[in-house]
């Protein structure tokens, strides 16, 4: 049975077109809940990202920074900073502004160089421009932006990162012990749920540790092809309401 959903934001729950939930899917988000079954988010972003995400709907629980930082009911479930060792190979690699971050830590997000793949991360997300701040600044979690033929400037120094990418631009940088997965089992231990009993929804390969943790893992339409051959359904995309397509297959709406 099905007690508890972990939905990814942008590409899942939020279209990268309209920036929005649709009607349909805050609707499915109420019945289920009227269902009592609890619903979370899990995101790459951080938590003060997703005010615009909030304001539609209030969800029981949050998985952020890609299970660095999760809360629910107003307490910090887990929060798992980024080792010492591995800052300092971030900031050595973006100290020269070869390649763009926005730094995502406590309460401050800032930005070390702005270039036009940021100003498009900022549309994408209908999120204000962050602060603008040298590397050395660093101490957390960070976006960089490098497509995959770029991503080597950061790899190729830095042994102790962990990375994942939900965007073909985006690279999120996460500590060892980071992952979806992680901040699920943190969700579900404070709520008493089984893990057989979580569903999850996604749509990037930040997604993908998550979606197999889950007794039921969905991937978008959107999602890639390795990533559609390893979960448990493939619905449609965000734009195609998606999420109310599986919910429905599930007999859960």
């Amino acid at each position: 049975m099905t007690k508890a959903i972990f939905f990814d934001v942008d590409g899942t729950l939020v279209s990268f077109k309209t920036h929005q939930i649709s009607p349909a899917v805050r609707q499915a988000l109420q019945a289920l809940r009227e269902r009592g079954i609890k619903l979370f988010l899990s995101t790459g972003r951080h938590l003060a990202m997703l005010d615009p995400v909030r304001q539609v709907f209030d969800f029981d629980g949050y998985v952020t920074l890609s299970g660095q930082y999760c809360t629910a009911q107003g307490q910090v479930l887990r929060s798992t900073p980024m080792p010492p060792e591995a800052v300092e190979e971030l900031v050595a690699a973006a100290r020269t502004d070869a390649f763009s971050c926005i730094f995502l830590e406590g309460e401050e997000i800032y930005i070390n160089c702005i270039n036009e793949m940021t100003r498009q991360f900022i549309r994408d997300l209908s999120i204000p421009m962050p602060l603008q701040r040298p590397a050395d600044y660093a101490r957390g979690q960070a976006v960089t932006f490098l497509t995959r033929e770029r991503e080597h400037l950061l790899l190729d120094r830095a042994p102790h990162l962990k990375t994942t990418r939900w965007h073909p631009n985006f690279l999120d940088v996460i500590p060892p012990s980071g992952g979806k997965d992680r901040g699920m089992d943190a969700l579900l231990d404070y709520f008493r749920i089984p893990v057989e009993d979580a569903m999850a929804f996604g749509d990037g390969e930040n997604d993908l540790s998550m979606l197999l943790h889950a007794g039921i893992g969905v991937a978008m339409g959107s999602a890639h092809e390795e990533m559609k051959r390893q979960v448990d359904w493939v619905t449609g995309t965000a734009d195609e309401d998606g999420v109310v397509q599986a919910l429905v297959h599930f007999g859960l709406i």
